[in-house]
C-alpha cells in the first residue's frame, strides 16, 4: 500500500468546458472570474501552503489564442450538432478573451513556489468515450496536446479526460503520456448515472468519509482514480451545507493517515465562482489543514506525476526482483532494503521559458494503434 498521500487535481477550463451544454453569457462571465480571480487565488491558498498540484489544461486554452485546428477532424455529438470550435472567437486573444484563452495563467503555474504540475484537459474538452467521438479526433487531439507540450517546454506525462469519459487509453500511451485520471471509486456505482449522481449527493450531504485508493497499471499507463470531487454551490448543489464538505476532507485526510493509500481530491477552478467566496472558504481551509499535516511529516503531498514516478519505480523493483536466476546477473537488486528513491520529490515542471509559439500543428495522425480500448464513462 501507498504511504499515506494526498494528491490534487485541478480541471482548468475556462469557457471550453460546458459550451457544449449551456452557452450564455453567464457561462463567459464564470470563464473570465475564473481566468481574472479564481485560478489565481486557488493558486496562492495552494503556494501559501506549501502545496503542489496537477493543473490539468486545456490545451487550446493555454494558448494566447486559437492556433489553427483544421488537422482536427470533426465530431458528431447527438447533443451538440454544430462544429466544435463555432463558439471559440477566431480573432482576437487572451486580452480580448481570456473567457477562452489563459497563457498568462500558464506563465503564472509555471513561475509558481513550490512547484505545480502542468498535465492537459485533452485539447479542446472533446469527450473521449461519448457517442460521436472518433479514434481518429481522439489521436489528433493528443498529438495537439504533445505538441503543446514540446512548445512549452514541459512533459507530456498527465492527463485528465473530460467529464471523466475515459476511452482511446492505448492511443494516449502511444503518444507518449505516462499517467491518468481514472474514474472515482465509489461505495456504489449503479448502471444508472441519475442513480449514481443521487448516491454521490447523498455522500456529501451526510459527510460521508470517501475511499482511499491506489494507483494501478492499465494499458501501459499508471491510472490514478479519484476519491472525491468537491462540487460546485450552483443548483440543488448549494443546498450541501459547508459543514458537509469540509466534513468529508477531513474525514479523508484522518483515513489517509490511519490506514494508508492516496486520497485524491479533484474539482474545477471554475466550481468557486457560485455564491463566492463559500467554495474558496471551504478549500481554503482544507488546504491549511492539509499544509499543516505535510509539514508535521503525518502526510505527502503529491501531484499526479510523482506519485506516478514513484509508482513505476517500485513496480520496477519488483519486476527486477522476480527475474529468473539466469538473468539475475544482469542487475543487482537488494530486494530486502526497502525502495529509496534518489529524489523522492521528482521535478514537476520544465523551468525553460516558453518559447515563441509554432503555427506547425499535427493533423490526424495515421499511425496504426492496437485496438480501440474501451473506457468507462463517469
Amino acid at each position: 500500500m501507498t504511504e499515506p498521500t494526498v494528491v490534487i487535481s485541478l480541471d482548468l477550463e475556462l469557457s471550453w468546458g460546458s459550451f457544449d451544454l449551456s452557452f450564455d453569457e453567464d457561462l463567459l462571465k464564470m470563464a473570465r472570474w475564473t481566468h481574472d480571480v479564481g485560478a489565481p487565488n486557488l493558486l496562492n491558498h495552494l503556494t501559501r501552503n506549501g502545496l503542489s498540484a496537477t493543473w490539468a489544461l486545456v490545451g487550446a486554452m493555454m494558448r494566447p489564442s486559437l492556433p489553427e485546428v483544421s488537422g482536427l477532424p470533426e465530431v458528431d455529438y447527438p447533443h451538440f450538432s454544430r462544429p466544435w470550435f463555432n463558439y471559440v472567437p477566431k480573432e482576437g486573444d487572451e486580452s480580448a478573451h481570456p473567457e477562452w484563452f489563459g497563457a498568462r495563467l500558464v506563465e503564472m503555474i509555471r513561475s509558481a513556489k513550490p512547484e505545480q504540475e502542468i498535465g492537459f484537459h485533452s485539447f479542446s474538452h472533446v469527450l473521449f468515450g461519448w457517442p460521436g467521438m472518433t479514434r481518429e479526433r481522439a489521436i489528433a487531439e493528443y498529438d495537439y496536446c504533445a505538441q503543446t507540450a514540446r512548445e512549452f517546454g514541459i512533459p507530456a506525462t498527465c492527463f485528465v479526460f473530460p467529464r471523466n469519459s475515459v476511452a482511446y487509453l492505448a492511443e494516449l500511451r502511444d503518444a507518449g503520456f505516462k499517467c491518468f485520471r481514472d474514474v472515482d471509486e465509489l461505495p456504489l456505482r449503479f448502471a444508472s448515472h441519475k442513480l449514481t449522481s443521487i448516491e454521490m449527493i447523498w455522500e456529501d450531504l451526510a459527510g460521508r468519509p470517501p475511499r482511499m485508493v491506489e494507483p494501478s497499471f492499465k494499458e501501459g499507463m499508471v491510472s490514478i482514480p479519484g476519491s472525491l470531487m468537491i462540487r460546485c454551490a450552483a443548483g440543488w448543489r448549494k443546498y450541501i451545507p459547508d459543514a458537509s464538505r469540509l466534513r468529508r476532507l477531513r474525514k479523508g485526510l484522518e483515513r489517509v493517515r490511519q490506514r494508508g493509500g492516496v486520497f485524491h481530491v479533484w474539482f474545477h477552478p471554475e466550481n468557486l465562482y457560485p455564491e463566492w467566496p463559500r467554495l474558496e472558504n471551504v478549500v481554503a481551509r482544507f488546504f491549511e489543514e492539509l499544509g499543516a499535516l505535510v509539514r508535521n511529516g503525518d502526510l505527502r503531498c503529491f501531484t499526479m506525476g510523482q506519485l506516478a514516478s514513484e509508482f513505476q519505480s517500485k513496480l520496477a523493483v519488483k519486476q527486477s526482483c522476480n527475474r529468473s536466476p539466469e538473468d539475475a546477473h544482469s542487475r543487482y537488486v537488494d530486494c530486502a532494503t526497502p525502495l529509496r528513491e534518489a529524489d523522492p520529490h521528482p521535478a514537476i515542471v520544465a523551468s525553460t521559458p516558453i518559447e515563441t509559439l509554432h503555427a506547425n500543428w499535427p493533423g490526424a495522425s495515421s499511425r496504426t494503434s492496437p485496438p480501440l480500448t474501451e473506457g468507462k464513462a463517469d
